[in-house]
């Protein structure tokens, strides 16, 4: 049984710093509650719009000694639970749009890089190399997709193929395209017979509202957990990997 944790997170734009302490807050709180993993939004630590961040992106962006990636290996070491933090992440001269991976020992396991970018991401971040991994864990075998990932079947479907039980979608999605959240989640359960977790971020940056409504579908699609809308909380919800082979669809 695995005991997963979204944390539905409001960032403070251009502050890595706080969005740090309170990243520390929310693995605590979730490590108190016996979960085996927690999991972030997208560019939690210092915010999505670029229109706003513009070129400081760079200057926040930070490799596996930065403050935010430093932060989370000692928690997770320190709680014995695992953590994804999808952040801006310097990889030699150029930066990614990435989630780090770390297990409940506080190593990182991988480094995803979101190879498929939204809009403006383009203009900032360097593109992945389709390095689609799955990651055998006590709790179940899980991959990492980014956002706009999720609206491209292949990327869930090459996850799946490789025997990922869990795929988690952190995302900093719009109230604009709303309707797509509500579609894509579900169906890449269904079409792969995967438990789907869906990580919003909450708050508004200039003309731009994140809504939450982080949520889990089961591998048939339906919604099994749901957080709120307009709201900064940590979503809870166990999952029965042992389950799936007894799903015929």
């Amino acid at each position: 049984m695995a005991k997963i944790a979204l944390a539905q997170f409001n960032s403070v734009l251009n502050d890595v710093y706080a969005n740090r302490n309170k990243m520390v807050s929310m693995i605590n709180e979730a490590a108190a509650n016996d979960a085996n993993i927690i999991v972030f939004p997208e560019l939690f630590s210092t915010g999505y719009n670029l229109d706003l961040i513009e070129d400081r992106i760079f200057d926040m962006a930070e490799g596996d000694d930065g403050p935010v990636v430093a932060a989370a290996r000692a928690e997770a070491r320190a709680k014995g639970i695992w953590v994804i933090i999808p952040i801006a992440y310097r990889d030699g001269g150029r930066i990614y749009n990435s989630a780090v991976i770390i297990n409940d020992h506080g190593d990182i396991v991988n480094v995803y890089h979101k190879n498929n970018l939204w809009d403006k991401e383009q203009k900032y971040f360097g593109y992945g190399c389709h390095d689609y991994r799955v990651f055998d864990s006590p709790f179940g075998k899980f991959g990492v997709i980014i956002c706009y990932d999720v609206d491209f079947p292949e990327t869930s479907r090459t996850l799946a193929l490789a025997g990922a039980e869990i795929i988690f979608v952190p995302a900093a999605w719009a109230t604009t395209h709303r309707n797509l959240w509500d579609i894509f989640l579900p169906s890449r359960a269904l079409e792969n017979t995967v438990f789907v977790a869906g990580i919003n971020r909450t708050g508004t940056e200039g003309d731009v509202t994140y809504f939450g409504d982080s949520k889990v579908f089961d591998p048939t699609g339906e919604l099994i957990a749901r957080a709120g809308e307009n709201t900064e909380e940590i979503l809870y919800c166990e999952l029965d990997v042992s389950a799936l082979s007894l799903i015929h669809i």
